[in-house]
């Protein structure tokens, strides 16, 4: 196993991507799977369009910067999703907050990440309880279990925030939950248009490290935008339909990986991808041929983690999307 490490034919932990290697001895049938669903995705093309007859609003995604500063376009929306810090005191908060107020984007959005200890009093650095220690948040938001409504462009962007993250590490880490604690049922409001959260939600842009309770959150308010980071090696973006090629395609990879022998006996796997296969074509041909309903019903989820993996770099490739 350490020499298939070592050749980078396996990855060294769950942080990491699967490699190619790493997928076929768990499921060849649901990597085929993986493969078809994006493609059929991408022939499906942009999820949504901005309303007719209004200016798109520019939103501009960040996250896991852990003390370093990014290249950040301009845009009309700036979100950071999380660990600013590495270490979470509030001086380091202060820092990363000073650097975000010095653009001139209209409306500035943060949440905390598990990082961010000095957001979350049961994780608090005891320096800081015991200085009572205050930030300056000037022009940013901060938003922990909250929503803003904020006007851009003439239209009303209803947008919640939270960094709640399941528990992945030390009491130091902030706002951290057990599958009996998690804290999603019914708390995102239906109206949200962009959702900031710091951990994914499960099976997109998240090492299969995400959130199934906030998945089907997403499933319930279907936001435009879902934007998180946490897991830094899933940096990018998807588009998403609430349709049943993705509840079939979300079905298949919550299903117990069955290895290159039994994947090939018969067994209810084949029925998701089947569905997969099937309900997507039919997708892309109401999208193309007939530009039906279900043409302008998905989402786009951002992974903007710009830290590259557990390198200690960044990669300064902010996200920009106009909804």
């Amino acid at each position: 196993m350490r020499l298939l490490v070592s050749l980078g034919l396996r990855r060294a932990s769950q942080w990491q991507r699967l490699t190619l290697l790493d997928h076929l001895l768990l499921s060849p049938l649901t990597f085929i799977t993986i493969q078809l669903y994006h493609l059929l995705v991408w022939l499906r093309g942009r999820p949504f369009r901005p309303p007719r007859g209004k200016a798109p609003v520019r939103v501009v995604c960040i996250s896991d910067t852990h003390d370093l500063t990014v290249h950040v376009p301009d845009g009309d929306i700036l979100v950071h999703a999380g660990d600013l810090t590495n270490d979470g005191t509030a001086a380091d908060v202060q820092k990363q907050l000073d650097w975000l107020r010095g653009f001139a984007h209209p409306v500035k959005i943060v949440v905390a990440g598990n990082h961010d200890s000095y957001f979350d009093p049961r994780s608090r650095r005891q320096e800081d309880v015991r200085a009572k220690a205050k930030v300056q948040l000037g022009d940013i938001l901060f938003l922990q279990g909250d929503m803003t409504v904020q006007e851009v462009n003439g239209r009303k962007i209803s947008i919640f925030g939270a960094g709640d993250v399941p528990e992945c590490g030390p009491t130091e880490f902030a706002f951290q939950y057990t599958p009996v604690t998690q804290p999603w049922y019914n708390r995102i409001p239906p109206q949200t248009d962009i959702l900031v959260t710091h951990t994914p939600p499960k099976h997109h842009l998240d090492l299969d490290l995400g959130c199934p309770h906030l998945l089907r959150e997403v499933w319930r308010v279907k936001p435009r935008l879902h934007i998180f980071g946490h897991c830094h090696w899933a940096y990018g973006q998807e588009a998403i339909y609430f349709d049943e090629m993705q509840a079939a395609y979300e079905t298949l990879l919550s299903r117990p990986r069955r290895g290159p022998i039994l994947d090939f006996i018969p067994n209810r796997s084949w029925i998701y991808m089947w569905k997969v296969v099937y309900y997507g074509v039919q997708g892309v041909a109401w999208k193309w041929l007939m530009g039906g309903p279900r043409s302008n019903q998905g989402s786009i989820m951002v992974n903007a983690a710009q830290m590259v993996g557990d390198t200690g770099r960044i990669k300064s490739r902010a996200v920009v999307v106009d909804i």
